[in-house]
Protein backbone atom coordinates (compact mmCIF):
# COMPACT_ATOMS: atom_id res chain seq x y z
CA UNK A 1 0.00 0.00 0.00
CA UNK A 2 1.33 3.47 -1.34
CA UNK A 3 0.39 6.38 0.34
CA UNK A 4 -0.60 8.97 -2.27
CA UNK A 5 -1.93 12.08 -1.02
CA UNK A 6 -3.38 13.83 1.97
CA UNK A 7 -6.35 15.27 3.00
CA UNK A 8 -7.57 17.87 6.19
CA UNK A 9 -10.18 19.51 6.36
CA UNK A 10 -12.16 21.38 9.88
CA UNK A 11 -16.14 20.75 8.77
CA UNK A 12 -18.39 23.12 10.15
CA UNK A 13 -19.96 22.27 13.08
CA UNK A 14 -23.84 23.59 13.67
CA UNK A 15 -24.11 22.95 17.28
CA UNK A 16 -22.69 25.76 19.31
CA UNK A 17 -19.22 24.99 20.51
CA UNK A 18 -17.45 26.31 23.88
CA UNK A 19 -14.39 27.67 25.05
CA UNK A 20 -11.60 26.42 22.87
CA UNK A 21 -13.84 24.92 20.62
CA UNK A 22 -15.24 26.37 17.54
CA UNK A 23 -11.73 27.27 16.30
CA UNK A 24 -9.85 23.77 17.65
CA UNK A 25 -12.58 21.43 17.53
CA UNK A 26 -12.39 17.65 15.78
CA UNK A 27 -11.07 18.27 12.12
CA UNK A 28 -11.46 15.16 9.71
CA UNK A 29 -7.56 13.57 7.44
CA UNK A 30 -8.34 11.52 4.45
CA UNK A 31 -5.40 9.56 2.89
CA UNK A 32 -5.42 8.34 -0.65
CA UNK A 33 -3.95 5.13 -1.74
CA UNK A 34 -2.13 3.54 -5.21
CA UNK A 35 -5.66 2.02 -5.48
CA UNK A 36 -7.45 4.37 -6.20
CA UNK A 37 -10.78 2.80 -4.80
CA UNK A 38 -9.38 2.62 -1.46
CA UNK A 39 -9.01 5.48 1.13
CA UNK A 40 -9.00 5.92 4.92
CA UNK A 41 -10.27 8.64 7.37
CA UNK A 42 -8.96 9.69 10.85
CA UNK A 43 -10.15 12.03 12.98
CA UNK A 44 -8.71 14.51 15.52
CA UNK A 45 -8.28 17.60 17.90
CA UNK A 46 -7.01 21.11 16.90
CA UNK A 47 -9.27 22.72 14.93
CA UNK A 48 -7.33 25.22 12.01
CA UNK A 49 -4.10 25.05 14.00
CA UNK A 50 -4.13 21.53 13.05
CA UNK A 51 -4.85 21.72 9.45
CA UNK A 52 -2.41 24.04 8.90
CA UNK A 53 0.06 21.68 10.87
CA UNK A 54 -0.96 18.58 8.31
CA UNK A 55 -0.73 20.80 5.38
CA UNK A 56 2.83 22.65 5.81
CA UNK A 57 4.30 20.20 7.43
CA UNK A 58 3.32 16.01 8.56
CA UNK A 59 1.54 15.39 5.10
CA UNK A 60 5.12 15.87 3.33
CA UNK A 61 6.44 13.39 6.05
CA UNK A 62 3.69 10.62 4.94
CA UNK A 63 3.09 10.89 1.21
CA UNK A 64 5.25 8.52 -0.87
CA UNK A 65 5.28 5.91 1.99
CA UNK A 66 4.61 2.24 1.66
CA UNK A 67 3.13 0.69 4.10
CA UNK A 68 3.10 -3.05 3.88
CA UNK A 69 2.57 -4.04 8.01
CA UNK A 70 1.52 -2.09 11.14
CA UNK A 71 5.17 -2.07 11.70
CA UNK A 72 5.20 0.63 8.91
CA UNK A 73 2.41 2.77 10.06
CA UNK A 74 3.90 2.66 13.83
CA UNK A 75 7.81 4.06 12.61
CA UNK A 76 5.35 6.82 10.61
CA UNK A 77 3.98 7.46 13.97
CA UNK A 78 7.83 7.59 15.51
CA UNK A 79 8.80 10.02 12.64
CA UNK A 80 5.64 11.77 13.47
CA UNK A 81 6.06 12.84 16.90
CA UNK A 82 10.07 12.96 16.56
CA UNK A 83 9.51 15.96 13.58
CA UNK A 84 7.14 17.60 15.53
CA UNK A 85 9.50 17.94 18.65
CA UNK A 86 9.66 21.62 18.19
CA UNK A 87 6.17 22.74 18.58
CA UNK A 88 4.46 19.70 19.67
CA UNK A 89 5.18 16.86 22.14
CA UNK A 90 1.56 17.18 22.77
CA UNK A 91 -1.27 19.81 22.44
CA UNK A 92 -2.30 20.38 18.69
CA UNK A 93 0.80 19.00 17.39
CA UNK A 94 -0.53 15.66 18.84
CA UNK A 95 -4.09 15.87 17.60
CA UNK A 96 -3.11 16.05 14.56
CA UNK A 97 -0.50 13.64 14.72
CA UNK A 98 -3.99 11.46 16.08
CA UNK A 99 -6.26 12.17 12.84
CA UNK A 100 -3.02 10.68 10.16
CA UNK A 101 -2.19 8.04 12.25
CA UNK A 102 -6.08 6.43 12.55
CA UNK A 103 -6.51 7.58 8.60
CA UNK A 104 -3.50 4.91 8.48
CA UNK A 105 -5.18 2.27 10.50
CA UNK A 106 -8.51 2.69 8.81
CA UNK A 107 -6.62 2.35 5.12
CA UNK A 108 -4.44 -0.21 5.65
CA UNK A 109 -7.69 -2.45 7.02
CA UNK A 110 -9.55 -1.35 4.02
CA UNK A 111 -6.48 -1.92 1.86
CA UNK A 112 -5.69 -5.36 3.19
CA UNK A 113 -9.10 -6.08 4.37
CA UNK A 114 -8.59 -7.31 7.85
CA UNK A 115 -10.67 -5.96 10.33
CA UNK A 116 -8.56 -3.35 12.90
CA UNK A 117 -9.21 -5.69 15.79
CA UNK A 118 -7.31 -8.54 14.28
CA UNK A 119 -4.53 -6.42 13.24
CA UNK A 120 -4.30 -5.51 17.14
CA UNK A 121 -5.05 -9.17 18.56
CA UNK A 122 -4.51 -11.89 16.23
CA UNK A 123 -6.35 -14.42 18.98
CA UNK A 124 -10.07 -13.85 19.20
CA UNK A 125 -11.06 -15.82 21.51
CA UNK A 126 -9.63 -13.00 23.06
CA UNK A 127 -12.00 -10.48 21.45
CA UNK A 128 -15.21 -8.51 22.87
CA UNK A 129 -17.87 -9.99 20.75
CA UNK A 130 -20.41 -7.02 23.76
CA UNK A 131 -19.29 -3.74 25.09
CA UNK A 132 -20.06 -2.69 28.77
CA UNK A 133 -20.93 1.80 28.19
CA UNK A 134 -21.73 4.52 30.36
CA UNK A 135 -23.02 7.61 29.16
CA UNK A 136 -21.47 11.39 29.68
CA UNK A 137 -23.69 14.35 30.26
CA UNK A 138 -26.45 15.37 32.52
CA UNK A 139 -29.57 14.42 30.17
CA UNK A 140 -29.95 11.12 32.21
CA UNK A 141 -33.40 10.59 31.27
CA UNK A 142 -32.58 10.25 27.42
CA UNK A 143 -29.63 7.96 28.32
CA UNK A 144 -31.78 5.99 30.50
CA UNK A 145 -34.51 5.51 27.60
CA UNK A 146 -31.55 4.47 25.58
CA UNK A 147 -31.04 1.44 28.31
CA UNK A 148 -27.61 2.53 29.29
CA UNK A 149 -27.32 2.03 33.49
CA UNK A 150 -24.17 3.68 33.64
CA UNK A 151 -23.94 7.50 34.06
CA UNK A 152 -20.84 9.66 34.49
CA UNK A 153 -21.82 13.50 35.34
CA UNK A 154 -20.28 16.57 33.93
CA UNK A 155 -20.12 18.87 37.43
CA UNK A 156 -17.58 22.26 37.05
CA UNK A 157 -17.05 23.82 40.53
CA UNK A 158 -16.43 27.53 41.46
CA UNK A 159 -14.25 26.25 44.61
CA UNK A 160 -17.57 26.85 46.78
CA UNK A 161 -17.14 23.55 48.94
CA UNK A 162 -20.01 25.08 50.79
CA UNK A 163 -22.82 25.51 48.46
CA UNK A 164 -21.86 22.71 45.95
CA UNK A 165 -21.80 19.98 48.26
CA UNK A 166 -25.23 19.41 48.81
CA UNK A 167 -26.32 20.21 45.23
CA UNK A 168 -24.38 17.72 43.99
CA UNK A 169 -25.30 15.20 46.80
CA UNK A 170 -28.65 15.46 46.33
CA UNK A 171 -28.59 15.53 42.45
CA UNK A 172 -26.80 11.85 42.51
CA UNK A 173 -29.09 10.84 45.58
CA UNK A 174 -32.30 11.55 42.96
CA UNK A 175 -31.15 9.86 39.87
CA UNK A 176 -29.85 6.71 42.21
CA UNK A 177 -33.97 6.96 43.94
CA UNK A 178 -35.56 7.85 40.09
CA UNK A 179 -33.46 5.34 38.05
CA UNK A 180 -33.30 2.20 40.12
CA UNK A 181 -31.27 0.54 37.36
CA UNK A 182 -28.89 2.35 37.22
CA UNK A 183 -25.11 1.11 38.42
CA UNK A 184 -21.87 2.67 37.82
CA UNK A 185 -22.02 6.79 39.05
CA UNK A 186 -18.98 8.90 37.94
CA UNK A 187 -18.06 12.42 38.18
CA UNK A 188 -16.19 14.42 35.65
CA UNK A 189 -15.10 17.68 37.22
CA UNK A 190 -13.35 18.95 34.08
CA UNK A 191 -10.04 20.09 36.05
CA UNK A 192 -12.08 22.69 38.45
CA UNK A 193 -11.68 20.81 42.06
CA UNK A 194 -8.12 20.60 43.15
CA UNK A 195 -7.34 17.73 45.73
CA UNK A 196 -8.28 18.80 48.88
CA UNK A 197 -11.42 19.97 47.71
CA UNK A 198 -11.83 16.02 45.97
CA UNK A 199 -10.56 14.65 49.71
CA UNK A 200 -13.48 16.96 51.00
CA UNK A 201 -16.25 16.27 48.39
CA UNK A 202 -15.23 12.30 48.18
CA UNK A 203 -16.42 12.30 52.26
CA UNK A 204 -19.41 13.96 52.28
CA UNK A 205 -20.53 11.72 48.99
CA UNK A 206 -18.84 8.43 50.27
CA UNK A 207 -22.70 6.82 51.26
CA UNK A 208 -23.60 7.26 47.66
CA UNK A 209 -20.58 4.88 46.77
CA UNK A 210 -19.41 7.26 43.79
CA UNK A 211 -17.55 4.69 41.28
CA UNK A 212 -14.76 7.21 40.20
CA UNK A 213 -14.38 10.77 40.11
CA UNK A 214 -12.57 12.21 37.20
CA UNK A 215 -10.00 14.86 35.80
CA UNK A 216 -10.29 16.41 39.20
CA UNK A 217 -7.31 19.43 38.52
CA UNK A 218 -4.69 20.02 35.94
CA UNK A 219 -2.36 17.45 34.64
CA UNK A 220 0.83 19.02 36.05
CA UNK A 221 -1.18 19.61 39.06
CA UNK A 222 -1.83 15.71 39.29
CA UNK A 223 1.53 14.60 37.87
CA UNK A 224 3.39 16.40 40.40
CA UNK A 225 1.47 15.96 43.45
CA UNK A 226 1.73 12.84 46.26
CA UNK A 227 -0.26 10.17 45.16
CA UNK A 228 -4.09 10.31 46.56
CA UNK A 229 -5.52 6.82 45.62
CA UNK A 230 -6.72 4.92 48.23
CA UNK A 231 -7.44 8.03 50.35
CA UNK A 232 -11.16 9.09 48.31
CA UNK A 233 -13.39 6.92 50.62
CA UNK A 234 -13.90 4.57 48.35
CA UNK A 235 -14.01 6.35 45.34
CA UNK A 236 -11.81 5.28 42.38
CA UNK A 237 -9.41 8.72 40.76
CA UNK A 238 -9.36 8.59 36.84
CA UNK A 239 -7.63 10.50 34.21
CA UNK A 240 -5.66 11.40 31.32
CA UNK A 241 -7.41 12.65 28.69
CA UNK A 242 -5.53 15.77 28.49
CA UNK A 243 -1.83 13.89 28.96
CA UNK A 244 -1.39 14.29 25.02
CA UNK A 245 1.95 12.63 25.23
CA UNK A 246 2.14 8.99 25.78
CA UNK A 247 5.20 9.88 28.07
CA UNK A 248 2.92 11.74 30.27
CA UNK A 249 1.68 7.87 30.96
CA UNK A 250 5.31 7.24 32.57
CA UNK A 251 4.76 9.30 35.01
CA UNK A 252 1.82 8.16 35.94
CA UNK A 253 2.72 5.16 36.59
CA UNK A 254 5.63 6.07 38.40
CA UNK A 255 3.89 8.52 40.71
CA UNK A 256 0.87 5.79 41.06
CA UNK A 257 -1.57 8.79 39.64
CA UNK A 258 -4.56 7.77 38.79
CA UNK A 259 -7.20 4.37 39.36
CA UNK A 260 -7.93 4.49 35.60
CA UNK A 261 -6.12 5.84 32.58
CA UNK A 262 -8.08 7.48 29.94
CA UNK A 263 -5.82 8.80 27.05
CA UNK A 264 -8.11 10.26 24.20
CA UNK A 265 -7.38 8.21 20.92
CA UNK A 266 -8.11 10.95 18.45
CA UNK A 267 -5.98 13.54 20.74
CA UNK A 268 -2.71 11.53 22.11
CA UNK A 269 -1.43 10.67 18.80
CA UNK A 270 -3.95 7.56 17.53
CA UNK A 271 -3.21 3.48 17.94
CA UNK A 272 0.38 3.95 17.17
CA UNK A 273 0.27 5.99 20.78
CA UNK A 274 -2.25 3.67 22.79
CA UNK A 275 0.25 0.73 22.19
CA UNK A 276 2.69 2.54 23.92
CA UNK A 277 0.29 3.67 26.67
CA UNK A 278 -0.67 -0.27 27.02
CA UNK A 279 2.72 -1.39 27.29
CA UNK A 280 3.69 1.22 30.04
CA UNK A 281 0.91 -0.05 31.58
CA UNK A 282 1.80 -3.19 31.29
CA UNK A 283 -1.88 -3.99 32.91
CA UNK A 284 -1.18 -2.84 35.86
CA UNK A 285 -3.76 -0.06 35.05
CA UNK A 286 -6.80 -0.50 33.57
CA UNK A 287 -7.24 1.96 30.46
CA UNK A 288 -10.48 2.98 30.06
CA UNK A 289 -11.05 5.26 27.04
CA UNK A 290 -12.15 8.95 26.55
CA UNK A 291 -14.74 8.63 24.15
CA UNK A 292 -13.96 4.87 23.45
CA UNK A 293 -17.84 4.17 22.37
CA UNK A 294 -16.64 6.33 19.31
CA UNK A 295 -15.65 3.92 16.58
CA UNK A 296 -11.77 5.14 16.87
CA UNK A 297 -11.70 3.31 20.00
CA UNK A 298 -14.16 0.51 19.35
CA UNK A 299 -11.71 -1.73 17.72
CA UNK A 300 -9.43 -1.76 20.92
CA UNK A 301 -12.03 -2.46 23.36
CA UNK A 302 -12.94 -5.33 21.07
CA UNK A 303 -9.25 -6.65 20.85
CA UNK A 304 -9.31 -6.91 24.67
CA UNK A 305 -6.24 -5.05 25.17
CA UNK A 306 -8.04 -2.82 27.02
CA UNK A 307 -10.90 -2.27 29.72
CA UNK A 308 -14.31 -3.43 28.27
CA UNK A 309 -16.16 0.05 29.08
CA UNK A 310 -17.38 1.99 26.56
CA UNK A 311 -17.90 5.82 27.35
CA UNK A 312 -20.90 7.39 24.98
CA UNK A 313 -20.89 11.03 25.42
CA UNK A 314 -24.17 12.71 25.41
CA UNK A 315 -25.98 9.70 23.09
CA UNK A 316 -29.46 10.94 21.62
CA UNK A 317 -30.22 7.26 20.33
CA UNK A 318 -29.10 3.91 19.74
CA UNK A 319 -27.43 3.57 16.30
CA UNK A 320 -25.00 6.39 18.75
CA UNK A 321 -25.80 8.73 15.67
CA UNK A 322 -22.28 11.46 15.24
CA UNK A 323 -22.14 14.99 13.91
CA UNK A 324 -20.18 14.62 10.29
CA UNK A 325 -20.00 11.37 10.42
CA UNK A 326 -22.25 8.27 9.34
CA UNK A 327 -21.27 5.78 11.97
CA UNK A 328 -22.38 2.34 10.44
CA UNK A 329 -20.13 0.27 13.95
CA UNK A 330 -23.47 -0.23 16.09
CA UNK A 331 -25.42 -3.23 15.79
CA UNK A 332 -27.96 -2.88 18.41
CA UNK A 333 -27.75 -1.18 22.06
CA UNK A 334 -29.20 -3.43 24.38
CA UNK A 335 -29.38 -2.96 28.46
CA UNK A 336 -25.95 -0.67 28.17
CA UNK A 337 -24.74 -3.43 26.23
CA UNK A 338 -23.44 -2.04 22.81
CA UNK A 339 -22.97 -4.96 20.36
CA UNK A 340 -21.34 -4.11 16.58
CA UNK A 341 -21.48 -4.95 12.77
CA UNK A 342 -18.56 -6.20 11.08
CA UNK A 343 -16.81 -3.72 9.20
CA UNK A 344 -13.25 -2.54 8.11
CA UNK A 345 -11.28 -0.15 9.21
CA UNK A 346 -13.08 1.96 11.63
CA UNK A 347 -16.91 1.69 10.19
CA UNK A 348 -17.63 5.08 9.62
CA UNK A 349 -17.27 8.21 6.73
CA UNK A 350 -17.80 11.49 6.69
CA UNK A 351 -21.37 12.97 5.71
CA UNK A 352 -20.98 13.26 1.86
CA UNK A 353 -19.83 16.79 0.98
CA UNK A 354 -17.11 17.23 3.75
CA UNK A 355 -14.44 16.44 0.43
CA UNK A 356 -16.20 17.28 -2.03
CA UNK A 357 -16.92 13.90 -3.35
Amino acid sequence: MKITKIEAVYPSYEETLKDWRPNLWQIITKIYTNNNKIYGFGTGGGGKASIEIIRGHLAGLVVGKEVENINDIKSIYDNLYKETIPYGRGGVGSMAISSIDLALWDTFSKYYEIPIKNLLEKNKTLHNESINTYATGNNINIYNQLGIENFKLSVKSNGDFENEKKELYDSIYNIKKKYNNSKKIMIDCYMSWDIEYTKKMSRFLSDLKIYWIEDISSPETLLNSESILGKLDGAFLAGGEHDLNHNNFSIMKKNNTYDFWQPDITWCGGISSLLKIIDISDKEYPIILHRGGEPWGLPLIQSGLINNLAEIHNPKDKKISMSKWENKTINKLDKGILYTNEYLGFGANPIKGIFND
